[in-house]
């Protein structure tokens, strides 16, 4: 496990948990808040590698216990998922007696609820009773993306961490070890706000299509040549539905916040660095308030897609817009 990416990610969290540890202050439930992608799992394996590690100054992540703990293998480690779309009174059943039999293997125990706000009524007041009866060394962790949806006393008895969304440049590093180009990288990352989200940009069968279309429509507005007979030949094949549409225009307004970057000199904010020649002639001829109202006119448009307005029409609208404002006095 990538145990110093994690404590990068949610650093907050995890010096808690160390914290409360060293202290010997660990409650003996935690809800792990956050949405989906923001290393709550990863969190969660690092505690339990943090009480089960071999080495003394652990976690780890390298020895036979980090490694069995990594693979959900560990016999002191009990995972509960939702089967179905729910967690039931059976499956926690089921968990109490694991937790009640003679240990294989000394040291504490962990179990981990993924997705707790899935536990129906019978699920959480048996997991309830569990909780109102702590054992020495049997630590619960409840891991969900709405803690209201858990009942107030499960809640009561447990300490919640709240997990914010990964910082880009970590995104932005995780795709990059697994052999993504830079730059559609750091695209991928600023449309997404975990690492999951980033793949799916990155594997989706149009993005680098979508990718060269705003390219060449940007390209096209420094030759001061037709935007609108430009998408006209370039969109066939790229933009065949709403949700291509949809991604069109995310990718469109980040190549415009860009602009709005560069106007403002923070070009260490923008994301298509490869395009900054064509950015800079662009930005000669445009001021800040033009760049701002067509970025505006982008999110207009993109937030009524799915209203069934003429997505075709507007786009017009929005090329159109950008063409006569340039020459204007920048």
């Amino acid at each position: 496990m990538a145990f110093d990416t994690l404590k990068k990610a949610q650093p907050e969290n995890v010096r808690l948990l160390e914290n409360n540890r060293r202290k010997n202050r660990l409650a003996h439930a935690y809800v792990f808040e956050g949405m989906a992608g923001t290393k709550k799992m990863d969190t969660a394996l690092f505690f339990a590698s943090m009480l089960l590690c071999n080495e003394t100054d652990g976690p780890c992540g390298a020895c036979r216990n980090c490694r069995r703990i990594a693979h959900e293998t560990h016999p002191n480690v009990y995972v509960v998922r939702p089967e179905k779309k729910n967690i039931t009174k059976t499956m926690i059943r089921d968990l109490q007696t694991e937790f009640h039999k003679t240990a294989v293997e000394s040291g504490p125990k962990i179990y981990l609820i993924e997705e707790a706000e899935r536990m129906n009524a019978y699920a959480a007041n048996a997991l309830l009773k569990f909780l109102e009866e702590p054992h020495n060394d049997v630590f619960a962790l409840l891991l969900t993306e709405n803690a209201t949806q858990l009942l107030p006393t499960i809640r009561s008895r447990s300490q919640t961490l709240h997990f914010h969304t990964i910082p880009h440049d970590i995104i932005i590093d995780e795709l990059k070890a697994e052999g993504y180009d830079d730059e559609e990288a750091r695209i991928a990352a600023a449309l997404s706000r975990t690492t999951d989200a980033a793949k799916t940009w990155l594997n989706r069968d149009n993005f680098r299509d979508i990718l060269e279309l705003v390219g060449v429509l940007y390209e096209a507005l420094a030759d001061e040549e037709s935007l609108v007979l430009t998408f006209e030949r370039d969109h066939f094949g790229v933009l065949r539905q709403p949700d291509d549409y949809l991604a069109f225009y995310d990718v469109f307004s980040l190549y415009q916040k860009d602009l709005v970057y560069g106007k403002m000199k923070h070009y260490t904010s923008i994301v298509f660095q490869s395009k900054r020649p064509v950015m800079d002639r662009i930005l000669s001829q445009k001021n800040r308030a033009m760049l701002v109202e067509e970025l505006e006119r982008m999110v207009e448009v993109r937030s009524r897609i799915d209203q069934y307005i003429n997505v075709r029409l507007a786009t017009d609208n929005v090329l159109l817009l950008m063409e006569r404002r340039m020459n204007h006095e920048a």
